[in-house]
């Protein structure tokens, strides 16, 4: 897209975007606390309710309301048009199943960081948010029936996939580099945003990783389905496994922590890890850079 397609500046388009997003989050948190009241005797069905809920009002609305206020053309502006080559789908299927060691050596990690002895009480809080989003999780996955199943993975799976990258890749990121922000910056500052709004500190560094993938196969492919697709295989692998894990050992099977895989599977992980990216950008559309 050019400049003139867009109106506004870039900051005022970002405080656009904010502001909407605020207003969006305040009606979700009131709402979810009303669903939370009157749906006591059924804390999954709030959940799921709550999770839908948030899913279009905090990241479908702001993301498609910024696009039609800043553009007359939205869906060019949100890279809704085009879809990417049945090869790129491919590797990104092929990315989540090569990665999987590596991806576990850095959550371990990152689980089991230990902060300075003055950051006590920073640490502490941190431990009960992550304690407080596991135990919302294990509520929401600890039914094992097949119903529940697909229900999670439409809603934690799917849905949740589309959302944050309509909001995070298609809304900021492309917010971003058509405002003249260097798209290597772009990507990393919307996959700071994206990982620190999970409010979850020991998941901080692999979800980080995780976004900047997301935010460069945007930039590769010039499709949004393209993150979105790796975004919803990610999350419906996560409800799959948890699913399964349930079912053999019950609810205190979701209780497990991040476990390593031996080192020379993690190593050859990277290395297949690194061909796959390898290959996406080689596969990246030639004019991409001059288009964002």
């Amino acid at each position: 897209m050019k400049k003139s397609d867009l109106v506004l500046s870039l900051g005022q388009r970002l405080l656009l975007l904010l502001c909407i997003f605020l207003v969006c989050f305040l009606i979700t948190s009131a709402t979810a606390y009303l669903l939370g009241r009157a749906l006591q005797g059924n804390p999954p069905a709030a959940m799921r309710i709550s999770a839908v809920l948030q899913d279009v009002l905090v990241f479908i609305v702001p993301a498609v309301a910024t696009a039609l206020l800043v553009t007359k053309r939205p869906a060019e502006l949100l890279c809704l048009l085009k879809s990417p080559h049945f090869n790129t789908c491919l590797l990104i299927a092929a990315m989540l199943i090569v990665s999987i060691p590596l991806q576990e050596a850095i959550i371990y990690w990152n689980y089991h960081i230990e902060l300075p002895a003055s950051m006590a009480a920073l640490e502490q809080a941190a431990r009960q948010m992550e304690d407080a989003a596991n135990g919302a999780m294990k509520i929401l996955l600890a039914d094992t029936s097949t119903g529940a199943l697909l229900v999670n993975i439409l809603i934690v799976g799917v849905f949740a996939g589309l959302s944050e990258e309509l909001l995070f890749r298609g809304c900021f990121q492309r917010l971003l580099t058509t405002g003249g922000v260097n798209r290597h910056a772009a990507v990393w500052l919307v996959a700071f945003c994206f990982s620190a709004l999970h409010f979850q500190l020991f998941g901080f560094i692999p979800r980080m990783l995780l976004g900047a993938y997301f935010g460069y196969l945007l930039l590769w492919t010039r499709s949004l389905w393209a993150p979105v697709l790796a975004h919803t295989l990610n999350n419906t692998l996560f409800v799959i496994t948890a699913w399964h894990q349930a079912r053999i050992y019950g609810p205190e099977g979701l209780d497990n922590e991040p476990e390593i895989w031996p080192l020379w599977l993690t190593v050859f992980s990277g290395v297949l890890t690194a061909a796959v990216l390898y290959l996406l950008w080689r596969m990246r559309k030639p004019t991409a850079q001059k288009t964002f």
